[in-house]
């Protein structure tokens, strides 16, 4: 399956070409990991105001119909009314469903190594048939995160683009449920019903 995939960088340094390395090797991480992808777009903004990180998703999304939108950077905590680290808040703007479970396993797996990893606010979710996926800056922490959820995105992807082909969720091993011990019988024994007998007996 063709995976048609959009890059943006967001870095809140004048100078972009500090986290060129974590583009890269994200695009080296997708290319490796994902049969069939096509690079289409990459953008690099440097502390760009919200609405131009909401706009490029949207054109991304409704224009150019990509299937997969990872961004990189900008997802770390910040003042609320400051202007920086906004892509969360650009990603919810966009976003008609949330994927929370990815975010979550992305965190999980990467603070084992990184235990920075668990400051990331980053968000996943999908705008028409488009998948967007939020990954922190920094050298090492964009590679970490998507490593954790990259055989998922093929079946995602898939999903959204209502292939026949796409995998089916049900395939997925459940373990058996435990097996539950009968309960006892509920029935006096005859001993028992005696004594009751002459409980009730004695009470009148």
């Amino acid at each position: 399956m063709l995976i048609r995939c959009g890059l943006l960088l967001v870095t809140e340094t004048s100078d972009p070409k500090r986290d060129d390395a974590a583009l890269t090797e994200v695009q080296s991480l997708l290319t490796a990991g994902l049969d069939g992808l096509l690079h289409l777009a990459s953008r690099i903004y440097a502390a760009p105001p919200r609405y131009q990180v909401e706009e490029t998703l949207r054109d991304w999304c409704d224009e150019e119909e990509l299937d997969l939108i990872v961004t990189v950077g900008g997802t770390f905590p910040a003042p609320g009314p400051s202007e920086q680290q906004i892509v969360p808040e650009a990603t919810a703007a966009v976003l008609e469903r949330t994927m929370p479970s990815l975010p979550q396993t992305m965190r999980a797996h990467a603070a084992q190594a990184h235990p920075l990893a668990l400051l990331d606010r980053g968000m996943a979710g999908i705008r028409g048939r488009t998948l967007i996926v939020n990954l922190p800056g920094g050298q090492e922490l964009p590679a970490a995160f998507l490593e954790s959820i990259l055989d998922l995105l093929p079946l995602i992807a898939a999903r959204l683009a209502s292939v026949d082909e796409a995998p089916a969720i049900d395939a997925v091993q459940v373990p058996p449920a435990p097996e539950l011990t009968q309960p006892k019988s509920g029935a006096l024994n005859q001993e028992e019903f005696a004594a009751f007998l002459q409980r009730r007996n004695r009470g009148k």
